[in-house]
């Protein structure tokens, strides 16, 4: 069972949901309640939406874990039948997303979710086969492709409100518009960065068995060193990027909530820098990647906080 929701990359996927309905709730039913007496799309069917994401958020995780066993099966002259069962399984889960989502995308006229939800999959499938293991290019797709799963939840309200209330919603003031776009990149931005980082890191991890594989990561290429210099800049900019979010935020919240955020936002990458310039072992490296995988929940922290900021200019 363990190995089975190690596959899937459970840690990712309970993400994807926790994210996905806290948006809903904290920022995009209260922003249009504001304007309209209803939401579009009913809980029942946002949770199916939810659950469209998973799917697809389990099959990228598992074609990943397919492409990587497939190299070592080419490399040992090999074929599993666990390989071929990963590839039926990715078949499978993006089936059951992309259906979902289709229900989703012809019931509201959506269709743009849909056709976001195919792009999605099919670059999930290019990423893992092509460019995983090629230097800078594979670390920026997955955090593209990550960034744009969370931005999704947004999209789909927006374009469901562009369709049935077109007239009324460009009477919304254009402040309010240009703060609630700004949240989003915020948050979009917010998981490019963490989700470039992390994977970073993770090649550092594994920079011995990449070398072994013939894997040309940027850290085997250029040498762990640079990497982690690499990764200490983009944390900086990290910490910068958040700090100037909580000073635009400071006068519309209280003091304890500024803590919290600051806590939960910059203080953890403190220490993984620390311990980045320290570590000495692979051991202690694979214990930073585990780190940056819980300061995701800094983000829900940040969008829960953030509830209240979209009609005035804050950001």
């Amino acid at each position: 069972m363990k190995e089975y929701l190690r596959l899937l990359g459970w840690q990712s996927l309970a993400l994807i949901l926790v994210l996905s309905l806290m948006i809903r709730a904290c920022l995009t039913i209260p922003f249009y309640k504001m304007y309209f007496p209803m939401t579009i799309i009913p809980s029942g069917d946002y949770l199916l939406f939810t659950f469209s994401l998973i799917f697809l958020m389990a099959g990228f995780n598992v074609i990943c874990s397919y492409f990587d066993t497939k190299m070592s099966d080419i490399l040992a002259n090999t074929e599993t039948l666990d390989n071929i069962k990963k590839l039926r399984l990715f078949y499978v889960l993006v089936v059951l997303g992309l259906g979902a989502l289709s229900y989703i995308s012809f019931k509201y006229h959506v269709w743009q979710i849909g056709a976001i939800g195919l792009v999605f999959a099919g670059l999930s499938y290019i990423y893992a086969y092509k460019y995983k293991r090629q230097d800078l290019i594979g670390n920026i797709s997955i955090a593209l492709l990550f960034s744009l799963l969370a931005f999704m939840p947004f999209l789909l309200e927006f374009f469901a409100f562009t369709h049935y209330q077109s007239e009324i919603l460009i009477q919304i003031p254009t402040s309010a518009w240009l703060t609630f776009f700004k949240l989003f990149a915020f948050f979009a931005g917010f998981v490019f960065l963490l989700t470039f980082i992390r994977d970073l890191t993770a090649d550092v991890a594994n920079i011995e068995q990449n070398k072994k594989d013939g894997f040309m990561t940027f850290a085997v290429r250029h040498g762990e060193k640079l990497t982690n210099k690499v990764l200490v800049v983009c944390s900086l900019v990290f910490m910068l990027f958040n700090a100037y979010f909580l000073y635009r935020m400071a006068d519309y919240m209280e003091i304890i909530h500024i803590v919290i955020l600051s806590l939960t936002n910059i203080v953890p990458f403190i220490y993984y820098i620390y311990k980045l310039l320290s570590a000495k072992r692979t051991e202690e490296v694979i214990m930073l990647y585990q780190l940056l995988g819980m300061i995701y929940i800094s983000l829900l922290f940040t969008i829960f906080y953030s509830q209240n900021l979209f009609t005035i200019d804050a950001i």
